[in-house]
């Protein structure tokens, strides 16, 4: 390996560590902003297998990170796979977290809710679909926006 490889390789170890001194990212979103600056893939591959070897990169330890700040805000767990997705962790890690997390979703769903409608009524069907839309967006299934909203029942 001669001396430009070194310093180059080096150089994007760096640059890799600076973005993860930062906060975490998944190993697709680190790779994926190291081309963005230019380096080449199989360099970038090569620092990011070590950088994992080394327990500095790990796409578990993010998408842990993500779970926990995304609930914490009021995001549901299909919200929270796709945004995993995006990012290029593995299917299975998602998974795996994502079973993992100690949540219980629907009272994440129930806290969004209320701090979102304050205690308004319900006034009709199109309202009451447009509060299960608002929960369905943030990533709850059916089965937990019926039980924060209850099944739509007409009045009277």
């Amino acid at each position: 390996m001669s001396e430009s490889d070194v310093d180059l390789r080096a150089q994007v170890r760096d640059k890799a560590l600076g973005l993860l001194a930062r906060r975490e990212h998944s190993r697709g979103e680190l790779q994926q902003k190291l081309l963005q600056r230019g380096y080449k893939s199989p360099l970038i591959n090569q620092v990011l297998d070590e950088l994992c070897a080394r327990d500095e990169l790990s796409d578990s330890r993010y998408a842990q990170a993500l779970v926990s700040h995304r609930a914490k805000t009021g995001y549901g767990p299909a919200y929270i796979r796709q945004e995993l997705r995006e990012r290029r962790v593995d299917p299975r890690i998602i998974d795996s977290v994502l079973s993992d997390a100690e949540f219980c979703w629907a009272e994440i769903a129930s806290a969004k809710y209320a701090s979102h409608f304050q205690n308004q009524v319900i006034q009709d069907y199109r309202d009451w679909a447009r509060r299960a839309s608002y929960l369905q967006r943030r990533g709850f299934d059916t089965e937990t926006i019926r039980r924060v909203l209850g099944e739509w029942q007409s009045p009277g």
